[in-house]
């Protein structure tokens, strides 16, 4: 039997969808369902630290519309967004109240399509799942209904995982992967955020390789090596530190076709040295304020195992719990929990908090609901994941530059402590 979650850290599908589509220039949201829906997006993440507000076009249904039905609401309102805001693409998404009665959706983003509008219809009620499935919907809907084939862009990469305005520091993990891309001689191709935009999704066909860093990432991947034949490479999350990162893009270099080998291995090198540079920095610190801590971890699987990885790898330190908070898909947990012991999931506010205060961890990893549990700990706590007070604007916890700013924050954590 199902149970009541304590403090979920994620949306519906629906919030998940919109905050996709709100993150791509040139595509418009056109929300089918009750006030309420948008409203509760908007509210959802925009008051956990730049997350951004909402603003949709959306169907209003009323109670008039749940007993009699909603469709030619429906209709309208796509004519209404079609002439009055921009976007080339407008992606109709449904609540639950449409869902329930019934509304043909599709025959009415059809009629749309026949009168030369460029729409898709995605069923992203809250029952479908959390904002992590939303973005799963909405991208693999996409692929299937709208992208055409077109010819192949050599060197062009697809970045596809990080979840927008779900996962902490969205952009600044996209920004990072499209740099660490450029620097072996390929081309990044983010699609959500200021360098993404509609050209870039439409491109998502045409790309020579597929990157997806997190499990909700995969399905996109696999549905365009399926229907248009682009190959992928897969993670469990995002690197962190310099040999993780060596890793994946060692492996992006032997899959893509015409890449400079020794300019890659040359950039890869220089990261090394990097990294290597900041720790001979920071290792006296580290060492006078705790060598060998344990830690607990409570992240996304996007950020939880390459951070633990980082601190037991490259710190020596060794993990007291490991709690991966968006519930993965259960096919992509054996490869998350790959090197680590004790890995836990739950979305569970209070059994997170719980597991965490029991594992008389030293340092905290988490979001800001973890506060809780680190002051009991009397530990510091490093927040890298959502709900956070640390914007993240401009850096984030994947790649080199991502460690060296969990380096930053674990020594002035400790310094305050």
């Amino acid at each position: 039997m199902a149970e009541p979650l304590s403090r979920s850290r994620a949306g519906c599908a629906l919030h998940g969808a919109l905050y996709a589509v709100s993150a791509i220039d040139g595509v418009t949201a056109l929300v089918h369902s009750t006030p309420g829906c948008a409203v509760q997006a908007g509210l959802w993440n925009g008051h956990a630290g730049c997350g951004g507000s909402g603003a949709w076009s959306t169907t209003n249904l009323s109670e008039k519309h749940i007993v009699f039905g909603g469709t030619s609401r429906l209709r309208e309102q796509i004519k209404n967004t079609r002439s009055i805001l921009p976007g080339e693409l407008t992606v109709v998404v449904t609540g639950c109240p449409a869902e329930m009665i019934g509304d043909d959706v599709a025959a009415m983003a059809q009629e749309a399509r026949d009168v030369g509008d460029d729409i898709v219809d995605l069923a992203t009620a809250g029952f479908h799942g959390s904002a992590y499935h939303g973005y799963e919907i909405f991208l693999k809907g996409v692929i299937e209904k709208s992208l055409q084939a077109g010819p192949r862009q050599a060197g062009l990469v697809n970045i596809l995982g990080p979840v927008p305005r779900q996962d902490g520091f969205w952009l600044a993990e996209i920004e990072e992967l499209s740099r660490l891309i450029r620097g072996i001689g390929l081309k990044p191709n983010p699609i959500f955020g200021p360098q993404g935009g509609v050209a870039s999704l439409r491109a998502l066909g045409q790309a020579e390789l597929s990157l997806s860093v997190s499990p909700w990432g995969h399905a996109a991947a696999q549905a365009l090596f399926e229907r248009l034949g682009v190959p992928r490479i897969e993670s469990s999350g995002l690197p962190v530190g310099a040999d993780a990162t060596a890793e994946l893009l060692e492996r992006m270099v032997a899959a893509a076709g015409e890449v400079d080998d020794a300019a890659a291995l040359a950039f890869i090198n220089a990261e090394r040295r990097r990294e290597n540079h900041a720790l001979d920095q920071v290792l006296e610190t580290l060492y006078r304020q705790g060598s060998s801590r344990s830690f607990a971890v409570a992240a996304p699987s996007l950020h939880a195992g390459g951070i633990a990885r980082f601190l037991i790898g490259t710190l020596g330190w060794s993990s007291a719990a490991i709690v991966i908070t968006d519930d993965p898909p259960a096919g992509a947990r054996s490869v998350i929990e790959a090197g680590l012991h004790g890995v836990h999931y739950s979305e569970d506010f209070d059994e997170i908090n719980d597991r965490l205060v029991s594992s008389g961890a030293e340092i905290v990893f988490g979001s800001s609901l973890e506060r809780a549990a680190a002051s009991e700990l009397k530990a510091p706590l490093i927040e890298c994941a959502s709900p956070s007070r640390r914007p993240g604007l401009t850096t984030g916890f994947g790649g080199i530059r991502g460690a060296l700013t969990l380096l930053e924050e674990i020594v002035a954590a400790s310094a305050g402590r």
